[in-house]
């Protein structure tokens, strides 16, 4: 922590080189982000299962990003069945909705399938 503090304690700006480096970071990022959901909500009151779409989409997002981390399985071992990916019926309702296009049901059949269930 004290090395922390050291580290920031100067207030110097970023070189041009550091900058660059970390735009690039930030870039790789983004580009791992693999549905563009806003989580605007309008697919929610679509779906006939009442799943929490945009939660789960962020999920899947996390789970993409992190190549299969902890994160996304650790929380969703909250839910109840009838609210994971899996419960999705696939009617594409939400997508209907969707401001963003995203093929919510491929989603989460996908998402189903590399949680395993």
């Amino acid at each position: 922590m004290k090395e922390n503090i050291r580290t920031f304690q100067e207030g110097k700006p970023l070189s041009e080189e550091e900058k660059k480096n970390l735009l690039a970071m930030a870039d790789e990022m983004v580009r791992k982000i693999v549905l563009p959901c806003t989580a605007c909500h309008y697919c929610v009151s679509h779906c006939p299962q009442g799943l929490d779409i945009p939660t789960l989409l962020a999920f899947y997002n996390e789970h993409c990003f992190t190549k299969g981390g902890f994160i996304a399985p650790m929380a969703l071992s909250s839910y109840p069945n009838d609210k994971l990916p899996s419960a999705c019926l696939g009617c594409r309702s939400c997508e209907a909705v969707c401001p963003q296009q995203i093929k919510v049901s491929e989603a989460m059949a996908d998402f189903a399938e590399k949680l395993g269930m």
